[in-house]
This record gives C-alpha cells, structure tokens and sequence, in this order.
C-alpha cells in the first residue's frame, strides 16, 4: 500500500523523488517515538518517470531535485546503459515501525571521476537530502541521464542513514555504449 505522500525522483535538471510540504526537514532534527532500523529495497533498476511537478530542493553544483508524477518499474536490473533518458533507481520501504516520520538522508555517491557540470569548476562527487519519511512507507530514489555531462561509467551508490546510523545501500554499475 503506498503512503500519501507523492513520489520524487533525484537527477540532475530531472528528479528525485520526496515528501513534499510537511515531510521536507527544516535543518533541525526531529524527535520520534521511533528509529529508522533498516531500509527494504523491494524493487530496483530501471524506470519511467512521471510528469516533472518542480524543484523541492536547491541545486548542488546543477545537480537539481524535481518533483514527479510517478515512476514505471520498466527492468530489474543493476547494470545501466548511460544514454539520455535513462531513468535508474530503487523504491524501498524505510523499516522500525509503522506510521512514524523519522529523519532520512538520501546519499547519492557518483563514480570517483564524479559529474562535471561545465557551468562549475570542480567535480560533484555525492549529492545528500534529508527528509522526514514515514516508517513502513513507499518511498523512492532516482536518476536520471538529462545531459551528457551526467553520464559517467562507474559504481553509482544510493545510501540511506538514519542519524549516523547507516540503514543500507544499493549499488548500479553505469556502462557506456561502445561508440562504432
């Protein structure tokens, strides 16, 4: 059963998908009957985004947060082609209870080379936002290839911590087409 909230996807210029509103943490931590204790991930790989809704985030060195619609699960899979469009990712269930918001922070580590947006001197090498998610609830975290300069092979690593607590990962292994 989904939670209330509306999913997001994380890309740069594209999306990740968040709680809105309400669910956004302000800076300050928030106090809750319960603790995150582990993360479900019950469906990775490749997806289809929804309609883009708009930014829940600032950017980070052009790596931007939209709001969307929905996401397809189109491939269970854990090597990603890196072409324009590619949507990657994992819907997950944040575990410890049920019906409790607890502080989440998403971490997208990119390969070592990391993104190098050509509007900005220095390489992203990970990209974090926290939120509150509530326990037992659907959630979802993405990329999406928008530009060329996203597309980097290599290890792409989404983590979730808890605090100082890490809950768990899972990793992609991005690949680039043999050019002809």
């Amino acid at each position: 059963m989904a939670s209330p909230a509306a999913l997001f996807l994380r890309t740069p210029f594209a999306a990740l998908f968040l709680l809105l509103g309400p669910f956004l943490l302000t800076g300050s931590g928030a106090a809750s009957a319960q603790e995150a204790t582990g993360v479900d991930v019950y469906e990775y790989g490749i997806f289809e985004r929804g309609e883009i809704l708009g930014e829940f985030a600032p950017p980070n060195k052009g790596y931007r947060h939209t709001a969307v619609s929905g996401m397809t699960h189109l491939e269970t899979t854990r090597v990603i082609p890196g072409r324009l469009g590619v949507t990657f990712g994992v819907r997950y269930r944040i575990q410890g209870g049920i019906g409790f918001r607890v502080p989440v922070r998403v971490v997208l580590k990119f390969p070592p080379q990391g993104l190098l947006n050509p509007e900005f001197p220095e390489p992203l090498h990970v990209d974090a936002t926290e939120m509150l998610r509530e326990l037992g609830g659907d959630d979802f975290s993405a990329h999406t290839f928008d530009y060329p300069w996203e597309i980097e092979p290599g290890i792409w690593t989404f983590e979730f911590w808890s605090g100082d607590t890490k809950l768990g990962e899972e990793q992609f292994e991005v690949i680039t087409p043999p050019i002809s």
